[in-house]
């Protein structure tokens, strides 16, 4: 498509005297404008007005279409056809930049018409392809791939192969859009051996494109990325934004399929990188194809390039980003394929059909005429009179029958476009409204969960307040009764007294656990999270594990085991840049993780064989530009089908009574949130947990 771009569409008609020495941009543009002035309304004034248009192409459509338009209205007024086609073609071109598809493909069938009847065989199959692109760019591949190879075969016919191989290439493109990748790389191939049989020596950046784009369908991604990494050096050298866009695009597409796909060997040899970090680079060459796709207005790109974005986001477990990309993608791509450009592309093809009724109709009745004029000067006047009456009554009745007929086919054809328009426009309502309850449901669904979790985990400790205060104010009764006995117990009253004791204390205890679920709500619904500042965060993770360590120790009064120990190691990378972060949120983060690890490994102690040394690992460093922070331990590790739940509030794996289930809730939100950061955890159940904190390019400054 790319090629058929340059070659086909951006071709020029150009009949009539030279400008003067070549000129290029504003400099060439004013000395057109100056022509015109002094240019009499002739053939040569059409010639101006439409390489004026020309110039309009990238920077303002509508100047262009303007321009085009004159081009157009003073070739009719002088008859001449070369003049109209040439002006149809710009305007199709105008439209086709602006982009508005229904209006370029109604300039080149009118074009297409005056081509057929002036018998112009290479620009019957210029804008025949041209019809085909925009069928492509519809995704109306049947009818784009019809009229390429109409295209071809008059290429074919005319022996300009480098036209051939431009449409073998736009038809392998419109191929691999509609998913048939094999036949997508078999016309892709077809054209590069061919340019090279012509003389060729080397692909353009348009190619290497479109070959990387096939061996990505075919899941080839070493081939897929040398092709792409060509193409896109190539597109920068040359400042083709258009193929740069798409290659960017296609490389998305492409570290996406790497991250993704289930075989890890061509994540480890190919890109040499995580999943995480391929992702990544997956989506700042989405956001490059999206920035370019913008620049040059160019939705046809921008759609795509917001749908492979969406992907990514969710790949990257981003479900939120990714569901705002997908609304880019849809409200995007409704700019091009919509209900009223299907209408208006429907009725300009059929009215260039039927227009084509109308001409072949006209020729037949003109041949008749010639004939019958040649009857009559065979015969005698009353014979010839009577015959030519006759005959011209019979062209009458033939043509108004012909006439009603075609108008027949056109109203049924109308009708029918129509009633699939209506059937479309309902089916598109009733997916939005299916879209907005399901959206709907899903928000109704977490807040109803999150609401019954809060009442699920304050509900508990209550209970427990609820029934010690019960029991102790029965223990206070009965001990009331022993008092007024006058044979008292000593023993009795000493065991009511202790039983009171302890239940004041479990009261204490679970009225705390209330506060602090209570505490963590708070927490999350705090809006700010402080002033971020110049952060040294090796001295920031050291000073937090010594405070988690020894506040444990210091809590650990089993006097029959000992205090709890554990080796601690630290691996903190020395030339670590300073990190712009709020010390405060992110020290309350790392004591969390810290404080799960000393747990984990003290829980595993209790079962293990001897030998067995509780260890928590820390280590930082600095990969791609981005902070990490690593925190493992060799502890119980979280179960497999409970790891995609622990950062929801109120979820714990610990015993009741020993975690509120907000702590990595809260901790993510401080990462993710607070600092646009990351926040993942790898663990095997039985051998340990390793929690990643990673901080964007943008949280990181360089020391000084």
């Amino acid at each position: 498509m790319p090629r058929l771009f340059l070659l086909l569409l951006l071709s020029s008609i150009v009949v009539g005297p030279a400008f003067g020495q070549p000129k290029t941009g504003q400099v060439r543009l004013d000395s057109l404008l100056a022509e015109l002035h002094r240019a009499k309304p002739d053939t040569n004034r059409v010639n101006l007005l439409y390489a004026i248009s020309k110039e309009y192409y990238y920077s303002n459509s509508s100047e262009g279409i303007n321009y085009a338009s004159q081009a157009l209205a003073l070739a009719r007024r002088l008859t001449w056809k070369k003049g109209i086609l040439k002006a149809y073609n710009g305007l199709g071109n105008q439209y086709f930049f602006k982009p508005d598809y229904p209006q370029a493909l109604t300039a080149y069938l009118n074009g297409l018409k005056i081509a057929e009847e002036t018998k112009d065989k290479y620009r019957i199959s210029t804008l025949t392809a041209n019809v085909g692109l925009i069928y492509q760019f519809l995704t109306n591949y049947s009818q784009a791939v019809a009229y390429y190879k109409k295209a071809l075969k008059g290429f074919e016919e005319l022996g300009k192969k480098e036209m051939v191989a431009s449409v073998l290439g736009s038809i392998g493109t419109a191929y691999g859009d509609q998913g048939e990748y094999a036949k997508a790389l078999d016309y892709q191939l077809k054209s590069v051996k061919l340019l090279e049989a012509i003389g060729f020596k080397s692909l353009d950046e348009s190619l290497f494109n479109e070959l990387g784009l096939a061996y990505l369908n075919m899941a080839d991604y070493p081939k897929a990325l040398t092709y792409l990494q060509n193409g896109l050096n190539l597109s920068k050298t040359n400042g083709n934004k258009a193929i740069s866009t798409r290659v960017y695009s296609n490389l998305g597409k492409l570290y996406l399929k790497i991250a993704t796909d289930s075989n890890t060997t061509f994540l480890k040899t190919l890109v040499s990188s995580d999943k995480a970090t391929t992702l990544q680079k997956a989506n700042a060459y989405i956001d490059s194809a999206v920035m370019l796709a913008k620049e040059q207005g160019a939705v046809h790109y921008l759609y795509r390039a917001y749908q492979t974005r969406s992907q990514i986001q969710d790949a990257q477990g981003d479900p939120q980003a990714a569901l705002a990309s997908y609304q880019d993608f849809i409200k995007t791509k409704d700019l091009i394929i919509n209900q009223q450009n299907t209408s208006n592309i429907a009725a300009a093809t059929l009215q260039y059909e039927f227009d084509k009724k109308e001409t072949a109709l006209r020729y037949e009745q003109q041949l008749s005429a010639v004939q019958l004029q040649q009857q009559k000067q065979q015969r005698t006047y009353l014979l010839g009179g009577v015959g030519l009456l006759l005959t011209l009554l019979g062209l009458i009745v033939y043509g108004y029958a012909q006439k009603q007929k075609a108008n027949t086919i056109l109203q049924q054809q109308k009708e029918e476009i129509n009633h699939k328009s209506n059937q479309l426009e309902q089916s598109l309502a009733e997916l939005r409204v299916t879209q907005t309850q399901l959206i709907q449901k899903e928000k109704m669904a977490s807040l109803g969960e999150l609401t019954a979790g809060i009442a699920h985990e304050i509900q508990n400790p209550l209970n427990f307040v609820t029934n010690f205060s019960e029991v102790s104010a029965e223990l206070v009764t009965e001990l009331e009764d022993e008092l007024q006995k006058p044979a008292r117990d000593p023993e009795l009253e000493v065991e009511l007294l202790s039983d009171l004791k302890q239940n004041l204390q479990k009261i204490t205890h679970h009225g705390g656990r209330a506060s602090a679920i209570v505490r963590g709500m708070l927490e999350h619904s705090r809006t700010t999270t402080g002033e971020k500042r110049l952060t040294d965060l090796n001295a920031l993770a050291d000073e937090y594990l010594k405070i988690a360590y020894h506040g444990l120790r210091a809590k650990d009064k089993d006097g029959s085991t000992g205090r709890f120990n554990a080796e601690l190691k630290t691996d903190f990378q020395a030339d670590l840049a300073k990190a712009e972060a709020v010390p405060q949120e992110l020290g309350r983060v790392l004591l969390n993780l810290y404080n799960n690890a000393f747990y984990a490994v003290a829980q595993r102690q209790k079962t293990a064989p001897a030998g067995y040394q509780p260890t928590v690992t820390v280590s930082t460093k600095s990969v791609n530009g981005h902070t990490q922070i690593r925190v493992s331990d060799n502890g119980t590790g979280i179960p497999a089908v409970v790891q995609t739940k622990i950062f929801q509030p109120f979820f714990t794996t610990k015993p009741t009574g020993e975690g509120t289930g907000l702590g990595l809730s809260l901790s993510y939100d401080i990462v993710t949130k607070g600092h646009g950061g990351s926040l993942m955890v790898k663990s095997q159940e039985g051998q340990g947990t390793e929690f990643l904190i990673q901080l964007p390019n943008a949280a990181v400054t360089a020391l000084a």
